[in-house]
């Protein structure tokens, strides 16, 4: 098991009602059972299970990443004596290096949030999604009323206070992707993680034999490449960086646990998309360690066989080592769990052979002399058409989540 993050639920409640929001209005309803707000007692256990397990592992960096419902809910107070408690136990650690993120709607976002999270360390993130048209398309508050103009003001705030913003961003392909560009040019913004809707087999919207997906962010990259005051976009660079072979230090989903607001342990919360109750594993912080995850199915895949337990489709597919199967939510179908290829599939495939197109172009020579071939996307989709898309691995653990849940998988 390596994971090097906590994402830690502090509030079970938002301020907005994003309606493509993962934690409540995509079927999962068990946030109505949560506390509102995370209890010092359990703050107490992950600490004392954080100090195990950097112990356990000779862990040399490791991260808090405050979440929610909304973070900035919950009282200042909470924050500055969570931290106390981090360095108390980092005295015994002095090489480790321990770091605190934010993830945050942006709303209550104000100069005095600000100015603690400078004191604290503590590095924030906003959601944003673009332009007012395409934010407030969704990220609505409860009243229906769109979000952006406040929170336009507030990443203005959080750069001049803090000298950089970094930005969480929903891909809505309904806005074109020359304008949420320049939109995000507008707010000055440092960093922008483009996040791919959570959809499964059982609810994506779009005709899965085009490439919209693909064709949006071609034309994203296309845009960002050749501006030379161009921001971070880690979809493109990590995709660079693995065509390069280069070693990609960014988090990817599988190092993340979760902590809810009650003290239960769960994979990543974008599983919640597959069902009401998918992620639950029955292991709470107040009673188990952290490896104790590793004994549930869902948490066995999850951190031990994420990127090697593919359907037979992506195990024979030459691309496996760049995309390693796409996001794990993105595989499932209640028919057949996770023995599936993920439902970007072809948009995958597609947007890494443009990008692969523009690395060829820049190292010409380097390439012939490793005599690498350009990726036909149409010659692959074309082969794995032709394979039976099934995988004996996968009989054990989809039986094994149909015992654990209520599921049908």
């Amino acid at each position: 098991m390596n994971f090097n993050s906590l994402a830690i639920k502090i509030a079970s409640r938002c301020n907005l009602n994003c309606s493509y929001c993962f934690m409540y209005n995509l079927g999962d309803t068990t946030y109505k059972k949560q506390p509102k707000f995370m209890s010092s007692e359990t703050v107490n256990h992950i600490i004392e299970k954080t100090k195990n397990y950097v112990k356990k592992y000779n862990k040399k960096e490791f991260s808090f990443i405050f979440h929610g419902g909304e973070p900035l809910l919950a009282p200042k107070e909470f924050y500055i004596e969570f931290i106390q408690k981090v360095k108390i136990i980092q005295q015994e650690f002095p090489d480790v290096d321990f770091q605190f993120d934010l993830q945050t709607n942006g709303v209550l976002l104000n100069k005095e949030w600000a100015n603690l999270f400078k004191e604290l360390n503590i590095s924030p993130s906003i959601s944003v999604d673009g332009t007012k048209k395409a934010h407030d398309m969704y990220r609505v508050d409860h009243k229906g009323k769109g979000s952006y103009d406040s929170i336009f003001k507030n990443v203005q705030l959080l750069k001049n206070e803090m000298n950089f913003a970094d930005i969480a961003c929903v891909i809505n392909i309904e806005e074109t992707p020359i304008d949420i560009y320049n939109s995000f040019k507008k707010m000055d913004v440092s960093y922008v993680n483009f996040l791919i809707p959570d959809y499964t087999h059982d609810n994506y919207p779009f005709d899965p034999n085009k490439t919209l997906m693909a064709d949006w962010l071609i034309d994203l990259f296309n845009i960002w490449i050749q501006d030379t005051n161009r921001f971070k976009i880690p979809l493109f660079l990590g995709l660079l960086n693995s065509l390069m072979r280069v070693n990609d230090n960014a988090k990817n989903e599988s190092t993340v646990l979760v902590i809810e607001t009650n003290g239960e342990i769960e994979a990543i919360d974008s599983l919640k998309a597959c069902g009401n109750g998918f992620t639950k594993t029955g292991l709470n912080i107040n009673n188990h360690s952290f490896d104790d995850i590793q004994e549930t199915p869902l948490g066995n895949l999850y951190f031990n066989d994420f990127n090697t337990k593919l359907c037979n489709q992506c195990l024979e597919c030459p691309l496996n080592e760049i995309c390693k199967g796409g996001r794990l939510v993105h595989r499932y179908s209640k028919e057949k769990g996770f023995n599936n290829a993920s439902v970007y599939c072809n948009d995958l495939i597609k947007l890494i052979a443009h990008i692969q197109k523009f690395f060829i172009s820049c190292y010409p020579e380097l390439h012939e002399k490793e005599n690498i071939e350009a990726i036909d996307p149409i010659e692959i989709k074309n082969y794995l058409s032709t394979l039976d898309n099934t995988n004996s691995l996968y009989e054990v653990t989809l039986e094994a989540f149909a015992t654990q849940t209520s599921l049908a998988v």
